[in-house]
């Protein structure tokens, strides 16, 4: 049996750790070439290596998301290196980040500054925006290709705080939508994933580790467990193959049943 995605190359952003690495190795194994892009090159490095070590194929490219010189140099490096972009996978998102990491921390609109206002909007709306603008050219060159966006359920429903947060992720839905109905003809699709409470160390850092509150939000999740990378890399790759095909403009919740 074919892989899924044989030959075909993805950029995937915020691919260091967590959600965008767990879909690298996975992609990989399914046949992909992947380009590593993060903000940290010992991370990208070290991603890198560990693909490639396990004999897949992954390329380095550090890089701002919210920067479009440098998302131009991104890209740019695939077609180099790879030919061209098949899969455009952008993940790359901030929020949950511990302050001594990012210098932003979720908080309800009072207590949140313009800067870090500005900050988590040009990262998780902008940084799409950007590789959608210099990205779509090149899928369309192709032939046709995916982008797959990652929002949040915080971008499908209100709640308290993260008010930031949820207007990037909203915006990230809606901007996703535009794409699939803009470039489906010229065989471009777009949908969107919309994790709930995800096992990695972005939400660690501002959920998981008080005291009782894996247990209490298991017990809140229907399906009674925290999701987990691999669960997200599953759903991208579905997304990113031909399996999807007739599937496009979609913001897809996957919580384990909370927003039920």
């Amino acid at each position: 049996m074919a892989n899924l995605l044989e030959r075909r190359v993805a950029v995937i952003t915020g691919a260091a750790r967590g959600q965008g690495l767990a879909a690298a190795k996975l992609f990989v194994s399914e046949g992909a070439r992947v380009v590593i892009n993060d903000l940290d090159q010992a991370s990208v490095d070290a991603a890198v290596e560990s693909i490639n070590e396990a004999g897949g194929q992954a390329l380095g490219a550090r890089g701002d998301a919210s920067d479009g010189e440098q998302v131009r140099d991104v890209l740019a490096r695939a077609s180099d290196v790879f030919g061209g972009v098949d899969i455009l996978y952008n993940n790359a998102g901030i929020g949950f980040s511990a302050k001594e990491r990012m210098g932003i921390l979720m908080d309800d609109i009072v207590n949140c500054t313009e800067a870090d206002w500005r900050r988590i909007l040009d990262i998780n709306l902008t940084g799409v925006f950007l590789f959608c603008k210099y990205g779509v050219p090149m899928l369309i060159e192709r032939g046709g290709g995916v982008v797959i966006n990652t929002a949040s359920i915080g971008g499908l429903r209100g709640g308290p705080s993260a008010h930031a947060y949820a207007a990037s992720k909203a915006g990230v839905i809606q901007l996703t939508k535009s794409v699939a109905v803009t470039y489906g003809h010229k065989g471009v699709r777009a949908n969107c994933i919309c994790p709930g409470v995800i096992d990695t160390e972005m939400i660690q850092s501002h959920m998981l580790n008080a005291q009782g509150a894996r247990e209490a939000i298991s017990h809140r999740t229907p399906v009674g467990r925290i999701g987990t990378a691999d669960d997200i890399a599953q759903l991208a790759l579905y997304l990113a193959s031909d399996a999807s095909g007739f599937m496009t403009g979609q913001a897809i919740a996957i919580d384990g049943g909370v927003t039920a």
